[in-house]
């Protein structure tokens, strides 16, 4: 019997079925089947995998992440960070009654959501804590890797394209960044830019030319 879906991220150790057929990244233990891997689980007829997740953002305390509601559950939600690795947002972080309380009246599933990680366990599940709701707007993914150079040291790159787009932005360390109004689609332009050139020298002295030509076209 299987006890989870096609395409849910699963985490090493995290039991898969009982009594069923396995392929790769799996192991049994008596009738039991887990994951050895982080991944995503693929069902075919009645064998089940797991797909390495290449390069998924991992949850460190602290981090300033974008998130988008999933599930609701008693007492908490479930909450995607981009990474195969579980995470959520505990009802008391609104409401001094959580299990008894309609946690829909605060955040539905598709609400996007921005939020510091403030705990993360042995196997990198997590929970979040100072959940703000992002009303309207697009998310973009970038690279992890290259969200320190978006935002630049003491946010000087990040406040070049703010300033010059008139954009709300608000960048997660997990590499969704969120943003509405005004020129978007030369904020992502921007972004792309820097996330191709990161490695580059004047960049920022490029993405200021770029961007003073093309805000006032």
């Amino acid at each position: 019997m299987l006890h989870v879906k096609n395409g849910e991220a699963v985490i090493p150790g995290q039991l898969l079925g009982e009594k069923i057929w396995h392929g790769i990244n799996c192991f049994h233990e008596g009738d039991n089947v887990f994951s050895s891997t982080q991944g995503i689980v693929r069902v075919e007829k009645d064998r089940v995998k797991i797909i390495p997740s290449a390069g998924g953002y991992i949850p460190k305390e602290g981090d300033l992440v974008i998130g988008v509601i999933t599930e609701i559950l008693t007492g908490r939600w479930v909450v995607d960070i981009r990474s195969p690795c579980l995470c959520a947002l505990r009802g008391e972080e609104v409401t001094r009654d959580p299990l008894t309380t309609d946690l829909s009246k605060y955040f539905k599933a598709g609400d996007v959501i921005s939020a510091k990680i403030s705990y993360v366990d042995e196997v990198n599940s997590c929970q979040l804590t100072g959940p703000w709701k992002l009303d309207g707007g697009i998310i973009i993914d970038v690279n992890a890797k290259r969200v320190p150079r978006v935002v630049g040291k003491k946010r000087s790159m990040l406040n070049i394209i703010k300033d010059k787009t008139g954009c709300k932005i608000v960048v997660g360390q997990n590499g969704w960044i969120w943003i509405k109004d005004n020129k978007v689609k030369l904020a992502i332009k921007t972004i792309r830019k820097i996330e191709r050139e990161a490695q580059t020298r004047g960049l920022t002295n490029r993405i200021t030319e770029m961007l003073d030509k093309e805000a006032d076209g």
